[in-house]
């Protein structure tokens, strides 16, 4: 297939900004059309692609290795979704949302370049094109051509409908960097990583777990602590007042011991006293 000439004329065509496709695929078609017409009635039929289309085209031509790194987290998440790894696919598709928002936003650098105006909607449909070619072997094919001529969409876990998405002949993979079919050994290396990347994951929650007991732990200790200060030093307040009390109770009851004696003494007194009034009374009657 990478010896098809269509293919070669369309990855320079391809490669022009938008503007520029048309006039550039006409002059082509009529430069080989005395030579060769049933080419130059393909490159005719080349159909001018869309601005989402023209930036992934882009980003295989310029921005390649960061291109193979989506795509390799994309065939990451199928063996995830093949060995119904939650935790991983949850950590690989937070790493997706990331990787392909990055990528658009340089893929959008890429048509500033160029004059090519790339609005948030384009953009949307970039990064919604390179999640299909991370969720579908074949949309990853299609994208890695450098000739597709329309954005992609990945619904469900349905095969990604390639129809008239894809300039001439059916890719190959052979024209531009494309992943192969991961080894036994790769499978298992990749495998062996989750499980130690999982692994971590977990030790990491445990820690972080023991880490926010111990904080509980220390924060109830202080408070407990705290407590048993208080109630201590209450404890000594209330003992000291305990032994006032009981130095006034002593003096207290010694005053009343006192009080008592001269009431005693004084009722003596009253007693004898009042003996002595009888006795000068009865004097004193005939």
């Amino acid at each position: 297939m990478a010896s098809d000439p269509l293919i070669a004329v369309a990855w320079e065509l391809y490669d022009l900004p938008p503007a520029r496709f048309t006039a550039e695929r006409n002059a082509r078609a009529k430069a080989v059309k005395g030579e060769d017409p049933a080419l130059a009635k393909r490159i005719a039929e080349l159909r001018r692609p869309s601005a989402p289309a023209w930036i992934i085209g882009q980003l295989v031509r310029h921005r390649a290795e960061r291109l193979t790194q989506v795509l390799e987290l994309g065939a990451e998440l199928r063996e995830a979704q093949e060995d119904l790894d939650a935790a991983t696919l949850a950590q690989l598709t937070k790493d997706r949302r990331a990787l392909t928002a990055a990528l658009a936003r340089e893929g959008a650098d890429l048509a500033a370049r160029q004059d090519v105006n790339a609005p948030s909607s384009v953009l949307d449909e970039v990064s919604q094109t390179l999640q299909a070619a991370m969720a579908d072997a074949a949309a990853a094919e299609a994208v890695t051509s450098g000739r597709l001529i329309r954005s992609l969409e990945a619904v469900g876990f349905d095969p990604v409908d390639l129809a008239d998405a894809v300039a001439g002949p059916a890719p190959d993979g052979s024209v531009a960097p494309q992943r192969a079919k991961a080894a036994p050994d790769e499978l298992a290396a990749r495998r062996a990583r989750r499980e130690a990347e999982r692994a971590i994951r977990d030790a990491e929650a445990a820690h972080q777990r023991a880490e926010r007991n111990l904080a509980a732990a220390r924060r109830t200790a202080a408070d407990a602590r705290q407590r048993e200060d208080g109630l201590t030093s209450r404890r000594e307040q209330l003992r000291a007042e305990l032994r006032r009390l009981d130095d006034d109770l002593r003096d207290a009851e010694t005053a009343t011991e006192q009080a008592t004696a001269r009431e005693q003494e004084a009722e003596a007194a009253q007693a004898t006293t009042g003996a002595a009034l009888e006795r000068a009374r009865a004097s004193l009657e005939p």
